[in-house]
């Protein structure tokens, strides 16, 4: 056995070695294979609807494989051998990664006439775990938003959180969204700098429905030829020209009518309109077709925010509309002049508009190449402090990025046996994000506190703090060869990749300032509480001087053979290599290397060599054979290493905050002795940049001695990665019943880790914990722990013209942090913890343990020959898990650089607990009822781990409607009706979704004192509620209908 499998290898080797040269990239195509009776059998496929045919001659065992067939179909496949009538199977259709598999027996002339299948019937092959939709799939599938989450969501092993757009987060498995790798065509849309919480480039959604032929969520791609994840593998691949003319037209509109009122209250003003064209067809009949798409997208947002007597569907707990109208004359008349805006439902239009062309050619019977070329461009209003509901509209920005594709693939045969694929593309991402208002004047957080109840909000006002100086361009190309070989029962694959980007990061945070006041009346004679700036240490007009410019170099490498064992058993082994290089160091901080004897300027440098290998094996006879029930079973399963992507972002920090170009520098209490004191903000005059001018004391330093922090990367920093292990067991019963079981494992072998290298301990309070002090010095590392398990059971059949599906997953993820941001300071600091950096796995964000879908698609004419068609997708899934933690402070116990509130709570075992003095015994008394009577209970005495409550289940029932009119000659008219959440159109009760934020801030500290001389926890107060909140910003507590109209022909 040992020596056949490296005679393979070594065969494998000599092709890499002395074949063309190579290049490769995800694939968007397709396959064959199986095996005839007879050797030296012609094996030809024609794919009817463009005339491509591909053939191959069987070996002497008669195995066969076609490569880099086109998706879809109908395919007709003739089978011919000297002495043996030729003839033909019609009709098959091919999907995105699973290659269709089926064996034949020939009947010889002067027998039978016809084809035979026996063995396996004709069937999609796979070894992993992935779900594909197909268009005829997708067009069952009720969507609002038209968006790619809807489709993916049909995978119970995935979650879709959070909202639309840029907001809503695919997690599969239980994974960070930055960490899938989203392909459209078989190259990366993923976003190209690591911002956006969906992980796609554009702000709503990368690609038209309209242009879509299929869509696979891939869990466990075992191919050596897919890396580039630690999530889930969604790849989308566009529609193709054929020889028949096509076209359509679609057409959508909404406003706050199409959403139901919640608990009695409208739906806020909006609208929102989608228009989308498509035409395909020949140019030149067999030889070079076309697909052309466009699709534009204008939408006013819904006002959802403002003051407490405003009426917004989240209204302030104290600021009213006259206390605002106070401040923003106030600003007026004494700073300058500016005009914060106004602060009531405030909304911004919102735009999205991209095309695509797709051209097709057969270059001869041998060669045939596509060309794609797209460009996307959106305009999307944001808002960063979301969890305020006062913030003056010219506190709000907008993100308009612009994406351009071209890409080349060339698609080769050189014999019956070698094919080949190469493909180039060359893509650019520039984004130049802004405030509504004036960039530069500084952003203003002014608390404003009911002195009854002791509640408080915080208005926000000035430029938003990270739209000073921010910009984004990505420029990337990317090169790809890969070639196949069939050497009768094996079939060698060989690839290489090169992906270079170039990047280039202007983000200044803080360029305009953060000033914080604790009241107004703080805020009108410019004593601030807190104020952190960033200067160029070139000037503060220089800010080119900060931006980070630098390159990523990714290069792989694989090699893979398939065996055909027997008519039974396929095995897959191969090795994939990747290596990320940097070429370029960032600036060094001198005062870095005297602190902690190495460089801030080390460069990445990784790779990794991962190991793969999965089967799939017909057990139908040797599990199943003596059991009448079960027709048909399959055996698969595999097991390998995966490196994951690393957002560009996260390089970027290294680059950009290296505290060599900048002094990134915080007060964080007003000390008027201070030597460099910043001095009051000015009252009276233009407060942009105050720290720069007399009589502040601040001086920039220049440059030579650096104070600013820095972040930076270890040395010894590993590519992330994990070991992926899935079985399943697919079965066929004999009442025609689709059923699968399958068990998925992943096993971190490195992930990614936030340290502040200037850590330190102040003290120990009296429970143990902690409190530590930190510089802010942010390096990025490895961390080996997390682990995620997923059991599922799915099933489907089919009653006549009624499909039905149904799958379930229980699942367990967990990790060290929840990198929620493309910041290190607000990806370390906004993790839950409850002693420092002492950090242990616990239950990932994203995760939802129980996962439920259903699905029921009907079709039948109700109107003449017109198909009416009805569908429903049902989903209940448990919580996302949440922490509950301390509030009432500034500075985390974990870091004094840290904000307050992600401190895990001190759960007290009572009243009388040593390691607590509560305010009073009132206070002592609500707090203890709280505990007792929650989830908190189990954890009296000690620390809350994080994540271990769960927000509440949520249920989810949604519709759709088709109705085809037909015309004329191929003509017709679809009209669509769609209602999500119908669960609430019964029942205005239901289908409500509560859920608490990440953390729960329900044990309140004392503001100023958060613990007494013994280390004893001053308590003054509990909120059982905190974080609680019912989700509807985009409507989802709500039912919503739709109507659109499509025309095709």
């Amino acid at each position: 056995m040992m020596k056949s499998i490296k005679k393979h290898i070594i065969f494998i080797l000599s092709v890499v070695f002395f074949s063309l040269p190579f290049y490769a990239d995800v694939d968007t195509t397709s396959g064959m294979r199986g095996s005839v009776n007879v050797g030296g059998a012609t094996v030809v496929a024609e794919h009817t609807p463009t005339g491509i045919t591909k053939r191959t001659t069987t070996g002497s065992s008669g195995s066969f494989s076609l490569s880099f067939l086109p998706i879809g179909g109908p395919y007709t496949v003739k089978v011919s051998a000297p002495g043996y009538d030729s003839e033909s199977i019609n009709g098959l259709y091919l999907t995105l990664g699973d290659p269709v598999s089926f064996s034949v027996t020939l009947a010889s002339s002067s027998a039978a006439d016809e084809i035979v299948v026996t063995g396996k019937p004709v069937s999609a092959f796979k070894m992993g775990t992935s779900t594909l939709l197909t268009r005829a799939d997708m067009d069952a599938v009720p969507t609002i938003n038209r968006s790619v989450a809807d489709f993916a969501k049909m995978d119970p092993r995935v979650s879709v959180n959070g909202g639309v757009g840029r907001d809503a987060e695919i997690s599969v498995m239980g994974a960070n969204t930055k960490f899938n790798d989203f392909t459209i065509d078989g190259v990366s849309f993923n976003d190209p700098f690591g911002l956006n919480d969906n992980g796609f480039g554009t702000m709503r959604n990368p690609v038209s429905m309209d242009f879509i032929d299929q869509i696979s969520v891939d869990i466990t791609p075992f191919d050596v030829s897919r890396g580039n994840t630690t999530g889930g593998s969604i790849a989308v691949v566009t529609k193709s020209g054929t020889n028949e003319f096509h076209a359509s037209a679609f057409y959508q509109n909404r406003d706050e009518g199409n959403v139901g009122d919640y608990l009695g209250q409208d739906f806020p003003v909006f609208e929102d309109e989608v228009t989308a064209f498509t035409a395909s067809g020949p140019i030149i009949k067999d030889r070079l077709f076309f697909f052309v798409g466009y699709e534009e997208n204008e939408k006013s947002l819904p006002g959802l925010y403002g003051t407490k007597d405003s009426g917004a569907q989240n209204p302030a707990s104290v600021v009213t509309t006259a206390q605002a109208e106070e401040i923003r004359q106030f600003t007026i008349a004494n700073y300058g002049g500016y005009d914060p805006g106004y602060v009531n439902l405030v909304t911004f239009p919102e735009t999205h508009e991209e095309w695509t062309v797709k051209l097709d050619a057969v270059i001869n019977d041998d060669h045939r190449a596509t060309l794609n070329v797209s460009h996307s461009e959106d305009l999307t209003p944001q808002r960063y402090n979301n969890w305020s509901r006062v913030v003056f509209s010219n506190n709000w920005y907008y993100k308009p990025p612009e994406i351009d594709r071209a890409s080349f693939t060339l698609y080769s045969d050189w014999s019956d046996k070698l094919s080949t694929k190469f493909k180039y593309t060359s893509y650019e991402m520039e984004e130049d994000d802004a405030s509504y208002g004036d960039d530069f004047f500084p952003e203003m957080a002014i608390r404003v506190k009911d002195a009854v109840s002791g509640d408080s909000d915080t208005v926000f006002l000035g430029g938003d703090r990270y739209r000073g100086a921010n910009l984004i361009n990505v420029e990337s190309e990317f090169l790809s060869f890969k070639a196949d070989y069939d050497n009768d029962d094996h079939l060698y694959t060989i690839g290489y990749e090169s992906d270079n980007s170039d990047v280039v990061n202007l983000f200044i945070a803080r360029y305009n300032a953060e000033v914080r006041f604790n009241s107004f009346d703080d805020y009108k004679i410019g004593k601030w509480s807190r104020l952190r700036i960033h200067e160029p240490y070139a000037g503060h007009t220089d800010v080119q001087s900060v931006a980070a410019d630098f390159e990523v170099e990714k290069t792989s490498f694989y090699v893979q053979d398939e065996w055909f064992v027997n008519s039974d058993l396929t095995v897959r082994y191969g090795l994939r290599y990747d290596s990320v290089l940097t070429p370029m160091e960032p600036a060094t901080n001198v005062n870095f290397v005297e602190q902690y004897g190495f460089s801030n300027a080390s460069k990445f440098d990784f790779d990794l060599i991962q190991p793969r290998f999965s089967f799939n094996m017909d057990v139908s006879d040797s599990l199943f054979g003596n059991r009448d029930k079960v027709v048909a079973a399959t055996l698969r399963g595999g097991r390998g290493l995966f490196m994951g992507r690393i957002p560009r972002v996260w390089y970027g920090n290294a680059y950009s905050r290296t505290g060599a170009t900048a002094d990134y520098r915080g007060w964080f209490s007003f000390d008027e002795s201070a030597s460099n004191f910043p001095g009051y903000m000015p009252v009276g005059s233009d407060p942009t940049a105050f720290w720069m001018t007399a009589p502040s004391k601040y001086v920039v330093p220049d440059g030579s001695n650096p104070y600013g922090v820095a972040q930076s990367t270890d040395p010894g920093f590993e590519a992330p990665s994990s070991y992926r292990t899935s079985l399943g067991l697919d079965m066929l019963t004999e009442g025609g019943w689709d059923v699968t079981l399958e068990y998925n494992l992943d096993e971190v072998r490195q992930a990614v880790f936030f340290r502040d290298l200037g850590h330190y301990k102040k003290t120990t309070l009296a429970d143990g914990r902690g409190v530590y002090g930190g510089r802010g010095d942010y390096n990025l590392t490895n961390t080996d722990q997390g682990k995620t398990e997923a059991w599922t059971i799915s099933t489907a059949k089919e009653f006549g013209d009624l499909k039905w599906y149904a799958g379930y997953t229980k699942m367990r993820a967990t990790d060290i942090f929840e990198l929620t941001s493309a910041q290190s300071e607000s990806s370390y600091g906004r993790s839950v913890r409850h002693d420092g950096e002492n950090i242990d796995a616990a239950r990932s964000n994203f995760m939802a343990e129980h996962k439920f879908i259903s699905s029921l698609d009907y079709t039948t004419q109700l109107i003449g020959n017109n198909d009416t068609r009805f569908s429903l997708v049902f989903v209940r899934k448990s919580g996302e898990p949440y922490s509950v933690t301390f509030d009432g402070y500034d500075d985390a116990f974990a870091n004094s650089k840290s904000d307050g509130g992600y401190d895990a709570a001190y759960i007290p075992s009572g009243t009388d607990d040593p390691n607590v003095v509560f305010k009073d015994a009132q206070v002592a008394a609500l707090v203890m009822a709280h505990v007792n009577n929650s989830g908190l209970a189990e954890y009296k005495g000690r620390i809350a781990p994080r994540n271990v409550f769960n927000s509440p289940w949520r249920s989810n029932l949604d519709l759709r409607i088709t109705q085809d009119i037909n015309l004329f000659d191929g003509h017709k008219v679809i009209v669509y009706l769609d209602i999500t959440n119908l669960l609430n159109l019964i029942d205005d009760e239901k289908g409500i979704i509560s859920e608490y934020s990440n953390r729960s801030k329900q044990i309140i500290l004392d503001e100023d004192n958060p613990y007494d001389s013994a280390g004893r926890y001053n308590i003054v107060g509990v909120d059982p509620d905190d974080g609680l909140y019912v989700y509807n910003k985009d409507g989802q507590s709500s039912y919503q209908w739709n109507l659109g109209f499509k025309y095709e022909f």
